[in-house]
């Protein structure tokens, strides 16, 4: 398999991202702000413009009429939900607590440790849906598989997110 040039430095993209955002943050310190304006209902128009520009190329490749065989190989799936629902927040929660209050804590006074616990827990708990479409295109991944997994997760997270979370 050839990798393209795009995934051939990824690597070298990513990173020459992570420096353009850095720069842009010093150079111009209001530009987040600027930015924040545009929301609606606490959305950023921005970053879901971009996420749907990420999105879109691997959902125009998607034969619709192949989603209802993904019930044929369901294992995937409930793998799938197990891990995201009832393994991944609670690593998340325990290795965090690990690193925060046994490691790390000289470092890190009580209340700090304690918000930043609760943030790896906010984070931990939410399963990451966007991504999932990019790895599954950058792997060669079955499109309407990826799309029902990523679905049925985000609908779960409509209504599990909180209780996990508030555990």
């Amino acid at each position: 398999m050839q990798l393209g040039i795009f995934g051939k430095y990824l690597t070298l993209w990513v990173a020459i991202c992570i420096v353009a955002g850095l720069a842009l943050g010093e150079l111009w310190p209001s530009f987040s702000n600027t930015l924040s304006r545009f929301t609606i209902s606490q959305v950023s128009i921005p970053v879901a413009i971009l996420v749907w520009f990420m999105i879109y190329p691997m959902m125009a490749r998607i034969d619709f009429t192949s989603i209802a065989d993904v019930r044929k190989r369901p294992r995937g799936l409930a793998l799938t939900l197990v891990i995201n629902w009832l393994v991944k927040p609670f690593t998340m929660f325990v290795v965090t607590w690990f690193f925060l209050k046994i490691v790390f804590a000289p470092w890190i006074d009580g209340d700090l440790g304690d918000a930043y616990l609760a943030g790896a827990i906010l984070l931990g708990a939410a399963p990451c849906t966007a991504m999932v479409f990019v790895w599954s295109y950058l792997t060669k991944g079955n499109a309407a598989y990826t799309l029902v997994q990523v679905t049925v997760n985000d609908l779960i997270m409509l209504f599990a997110y909180a209780p996990i979370v508030i555990l």
